[in-house]
């Protein structure tokens, strides 16, 4: 018998959230909207933040439910946070994180209504739109402003459990800048939605391990070590999560 799958509630529900939300922030953002560029900034981050976390623990329960570990050790200097990516509902998870953040994305969410718009004012990175200096140079004032930066280095979502090789522009970034890497694992969510934007009933994971300090980042030789052993730490992360065993 084929899986009983949600997908029509959950829409509904997110739609209605989406509005309540909406109407909530009017006010809110017209008086926004007379303040400076970086406060505006501030306040757009804001409102995504609080948008992902009534996406993520409102909008989507009881169907899905959300967990965050922290496991940071009480760390929280503003840093890159690294993570895997399976989903097209990775980008709504960096608010379990709880701190507004600036995220380093492949161009897609940028064009969502009401996310897409508040990340542009926000400061989002559209990694297709700039060069790697201009992308650097943005996280760099960002990090100097005490914003942290959310990526995604497969650049591409798996869709399955398996993890697809990272690519090294976000690590080259972190050894010249000397930031904080926070590695970030997410399970669960490999068809949450699926390809298809179909949901199913499930869990989801978030898993925030201890970060690498900038000596540490920058005792790695080149990017490529770097960005290797980070996707090492969190590939071994999943596999105590998940309980299974690596077949690479």
């Amino acid at each position: 018998m084929a899986q009983w799958r949600p997908t029509p509630l959950i829409y509904t529900s997110m739609l209605l959230w989406t509005v309540g939300y909406c109407a909530v922030m009017l006010l809110p953002f017209c008086v926004a909207s007379l303040l400076p560029e970086e406060a505006r900034g501030r306040f757009s981050r804001w409102v995504i933040l609080q948008y992902g976390r009534v996406m993520v623990y409102r909008a989507v329960w009881p169907f899905v439910r959300v967990k965050f570990e922290d496991g940071a050790a009480g760390e929280t200097r503003p840093g890159i946070y690294v993570f895997n990516h399976r989903s097209a509902s990775d980008p709504f998870l960096v608010a379990t994180l709880n701190i507004p953040v600036i995220q380093a994305v492949n161009g897609w969410p940028m064009r969502l209504p009401f996310f897409g718009f508040f990340a542009r004012r926000g400061g989002y990175i559209d990694t297709t739109k700039l060069s790697y200096e201009e992308a650097r140079d943005r996280m760099g004032r960002m990090l100097e402003r005490g914003v942290s930066v959310a990526a995604f280095p497969e650049g591409t979502r798996s869709g399955s459990r398996r993890m697809n090789q990272f690519r090294s522009g976000v690590f080259k970034a972190a050894r010249e800048l000397g930031a904080v890497i926070y590695p970030c694992c997410i399970v669960g969510n490999e068809e949450l939605p699926d390809r298809r934007f179909r949901f199913r009933c499930g869990r989801i994971r978030v898993r925030l391990l201890p970060p690498l300090a900038p000596e540490e980042v920058r005792s790695f030789g080149n990017a490529f070590l770097l960005k290797n052993h980070i996707r090492s730490r969190i590939q071994r992360e999943i596999e105590r999560m998940e309980g299974i065993a690596s077949d690479e």
